[in-house]
């Protein structure tokens, strides 16, 4: 395939994806499913680079998992964690945002706005719903990091990231149904959400994938005082609210089952899974867009 690069000055180019903001689910969707690789997305992600179009992963991951994958990468983007719970920006970006608070992890800073309860707030409302209503669940706060893994597959490095919560919290949930619907009511009263996942429930504020998505092109558009086009890739019934109000949503088919289904009229599916399709995706839609067709 010749790249768009190659074909636009860099006059042209810079001009034209100046206000395009990319945003990413990972697993399945960036990342390869059984892998976890990225390297077949490299080309679009490194012509992204150089375009200076933000690549934001929006994603249920943590903040220190997000971390170590951007270092992985050579990124220092913005991202949204725990399905939409969080938004985490560069402290040294000129994006700002009157809401946002300073976050240090080592010698890295940066500034954070959560749209909810805090962890430990959430998983003490766990406590006492349990104590209360005998709810029988295992959260993340529950368990051990082999357990964790144990649960989730993850090797001990990745699930001890995994346990560095900030915002929302998985659970394994081993009672009824008609416990469930209790538990579900009583976190609503609360102004929480739960979210069915692969495996977990996700307990978390009612801000979504495609609100911390919205939130972050408006306060781009604020920032640079222009519109922005928002190009979503997401390959799971989580990143669907994302997808539909994007203004370029691209579902990423899955591997190992049918295609996610939404509701928009600037769709498309990929025509591969994971990295590959996302780089063979954005490769169309920024020949598209920078070119005008």
């Amino acid at each position: 395939m010749q790249y768009f690069a190659k074909q636009l000055s860099s006059t042209e180019l810079y001009t034209n994806a100046s206000s395009i903001l990319v945003f990413t689910d990972l697993d399945g969707t960036l990342l390869d499913h059984d892998s976890y690789s990225y390297e077949a997305a490299l080309p679009s992600l490194n012509q992204l680079k150089l375009l200076k179009v933000p690549v934001i992963f929006n994603t249920s991951k943590t903040f220190m998992e997000v971390l170590e994958l951007q270092k992985k990468m050579s990124l220092q983007q913005p991202f949204a964690i725990e399905n939409g719970s969080a938004v985490c920006i560069p402290a040294d970006s000129p994006i700002h945002h009157e809401e946002l608070s300073p976050l240090n992890v080592g010698k890295q800073h940066w500034k954070i706005k959560t749209f909810g309860p805090s962890y430990p707030d959430i998983c003490q409302y766990l406590s006492v719903l349990r104590q209360k209503y005998h709810f029988r669940f295992q959260g993340f706060n529950d368990m051990n990091v082999a357990e964790v893994q144990l649960n989730t597959g993850l090797p001990k490095y990745d699930a001890q990231l995994a346990k560095q919560r900030m915002a929302s919290e998985p659970l394994l949930w081993n009672d009824s149904d008609e416990q469930l619907d209790l538990f579900i009511k009583k976190l609503e009263a609360h102004n929480l959400a739960v979210i069915k996942g692969g495996r977990f429930y996700h307990v978390k504020a009612k801000f979504d994938k495609a609100d911390a998505m919205l939130w972050l092109t408006s306060t781009y558009q604020q920032h640079y005082q222009r519109k922005f086009t928002s190009i979503a890739l997401g390959d799971s019934d989580n990143d669907r609210s994302m997808l539909e109000q994007a203004d370029v949503p691209v579902v990423i088919p899955k591997k190992h089952s049918s295609a996610l289904m939404i509701n928009h009229p600037n769709s498309s599916l990929a025509p591969y899974p994971g990295p590959y399709g996302w780089h063979q995706s954005m490769q169309q839609i920024l020949h598209s867009m920078i070119n005008g067709a």
